[in-house]
């Protein structure tokens, strides 16, 4: 219908659509009425899309114009998500700690986090989450289905990284492909994943894209990215740096608009009214509602609490060691021009294959791209201004012991080199484009085109596998623990507020990953987790989980904990199972149909 209606370009149609969505699920949530906006902007989407097929029947060559290449990436990348993922669970620790805790929270609640949920980062925006929601609203949840919503968002963002493909350019179209190939690749076992940190990199390259696609039509741009700008801030805290990068991008267009066409002071106001108003404006009213929404849900400012909050505190009292401070640069530093990371390798190629087509195209037509030359050398400036922020947020906001080690540093990096990279390799192709002429010099064009995509590959074929295949070592107690909860759920009347003792023996801490599983599988916090008992502290805390559980679950044990459970048990535990607790003692076990 958008197409019919108002011509908009058919790639960015998607990811209009998507996070309208999100902005739509976000105002009904904040209103108490997630559930009804649900189904409204379900039957909205069924009338228009009815309506739509009645207008292509009766206009068949509506068909050849919605068909881009943009628009056939989205369909088939959707497909290919849709069988690649239709089997896949949950395994990143970050899916139980919040991002698929969430969506099983909204799907379960029917309405935002508020004082009786059972997330605790009550200040991370519920973006990407919203979208995810909508897809299991209609389909029944399950981990596979929330992973393949979040796949068709980021295939949607991906798809306005076409806007310049045409089916008169078949090859340069195919050279196009390696953009999401490679973008995708950039931190490839994501996609198994809800993790949102790519999706920020692809949104905001879409963006920069879509602006510069409208640079001449203000008011269009401003419309198509008031969504896509809104969303970003939606759906985490950090969208506002890339809020901030595409702001200063379309400041930049405005004023090459202005130079080039101005108009007087009443074109110049209505051009800063649209690129004003739409894409800051609103982004921060959205901000501001999710900031007022946290206040009255839990009761208090959250927001001071969280680990990442900016206040005058925090600004003002570095509570790190002098060591620490002095090494921290450095460290940064190496950790954002490492060579031997693919992501930099990526950045340093994408920058070559700018600058061969720089060079190239002066040779063969006199002249320097200089949109292309621009936007190299904008990417390069917003990721040395991103890793200095990163340098900062270490510095002031994160805990000096997970600081130290620059915890998260590779997902925080992969966001910018994906919008920066992005953006790089859409330009360098687009120039090549430009360039194609006559019959031979087309195909020379094509070609360059095709290197230059795959030049830019090369570093990351070795992140292939994690792509096509999940794997997480750190994930191997999920199916023991998983298939012990459905035992003893069918086995005894357990409720939410059963609490149970959970022993896997690993002689260490497994940094929550248990905990974290228990939370989302039972949606309550009434689980204990013990993975060693080597001290007395161990002992007393286990002897006190269990006098407060009901249930022991045994995943892993060693002669170890079986000493520190003899005097709170009749029976011997010695093996992996379920087992009965009565008044602090465990009395017996419990049998399953599969022994």
């Amino acid at each position: 219908m958008l197409y019919t209606k108002y011509r908009i370009a058919p790639a960015v149609i998607p990811l209009v659509l998507f996070t309208g969505t999100i902005l739509i699920l976000f105002l009904g949530g904040v209103l108490n009425i997630l559930t009804e906006a649900t189904y409204v902007l379900f039957g909205i989407g069924l009338l228009a899309f009815c309506r739509a097929v009645y207008l292509f029947f009766r206009d068949r060559s509506l068909f050849s114009g919605i068909l881009s290449p943009g628009a056939v990436f989205f369909a088939a990348g959707s497909a290919f998500f849709i069988l690649m993922l239709q089997d896949e669970i949950f395994l990143h620790y970050d899916n139980f700690s919040h991002w698929g805790l969430i969506v099983k929270e909204l799907f379960q609640s029917g309405s935002l986090p508020g004082e009786s949920s059972i997330i605790t980062y009550t200040t991370y925006p519920p973006g990407s989450a919203l979208f995810a929601y909508y897809i299991v609203s209609f389909t029944g949840f399950s981990e596979s289905m929330a992973l393949i919503a979040q796949a068709i968002l980021i295939t949607g963002a991906l798809t306005p990284l076409f806007l310049f493909c045409t089916w008169k350019k078949p090859v340069h179209a195919a050279a196009a492909l390696f953009i999401p190939a490679v973008l995708l690749m950039v931190n490839s076992s994501s996609i198994f994943s809800l993790l949102v940190d790519p999706l920020l990199g692809y949104i905001a390259a879409a963006a920069v894209v879509t602006a510069y696609y409208y640079r001449n039509d203000w008011k269009t741009m401003g419309v198509l990215l008031f969504p896509m700008l809104s969303a970003l801030v939606l759906i985490k805290d950090s969208g506002k740096i890339f809020l901030a990068f595409t702001v200063l991008w379309m400041i930049a267009l405005l004023i090459r608009y202005l130079w080039k066409y101005g108009r007087g002071w009443k074109e110049t106001c209505h051009s800063m009214i649209w690129s004003v108003g739409w894409t800051i404006l609103f982004p921060l009213v959205f901000n501001l509602l999710w900031s007022r929404y946290i206040e009255q849900a839990y009761n208090t400012s959250e927001y001071e609490d969280s680990k990442f909050a900016i206040t005058e505190e925090t600004l003002t009292d570095i509570d790190k060691s002098p060591e620490f401070i002095d090494n921290l640069l450095p460290m940064v530093v190496n950790a954002g021009l490492d060579f031997s990371s693919p992501l930099v390798q990526g950045m340093v190629l994408a920058d070559i294959a700018v600058l061969l087509t720089v060079v190239i195209v002066k040779i063969k037509a006199g002249r320097i791209p200089l949109s292309l030359l621009y936007t190299a050398l904008t990417a390069n400036i917003f990721y040395v201004i991103y890793i200095a922020l990163l340098y900062l947020m270490y510095l002031y906001l994160m805990p000096e012991v997970e600081a130290e080690y620059l915890a998260g540093f590779d997902r925080y990096q992969s966001s910018v080199v994906i919008f920066s990279t992005g953006i790089m390799m859409v330009f360098t192709i687009r120039t090549w484009m430009e360039q194609a002429g006559e019959s031979f010099w087309n195909w020379i064009t094509a070609s360059a085109a095709v290197l230059a995509g795959l030049l830019v590959f090369i570093p990351y074929t070795g992140e292939i596998q994690a792509f096509f295949h999940q794997e997480n070592s750190e994930a191997a107690p999920r199916k023991a623990a998983s298939s012990l909860l459905t035992d003893l759920r069918q086995e005894e009347p357990i409720s939410e507020n059963t609490r149970l003792t959970i022993i896997n023996d690993l002689g260490e801490s497994d940094r929550g990953f248990l905990r974290h599983l228990m939370r989302y599988e039972r949606m309550t916090a009434s689980t204990f987790v013990h993975t060693q008992c080597s001290t007395g502290e161990h002992q007393e805390q286990l002897t006190t989980d269990t006098e407060k559980s009901g249930y022991l679950m045994v995943i892993q044990i060693t002669s170890e904990m079986q000493e520190c459970l003899d005097e709170a048990s009749d029976v011997e535990v010695d093996d992996p199972g379920l087992y009965r607790i009565e008044e602090g003692t465990i009395t017996s076990t419990i049998q399953t149909e599969d022994g």
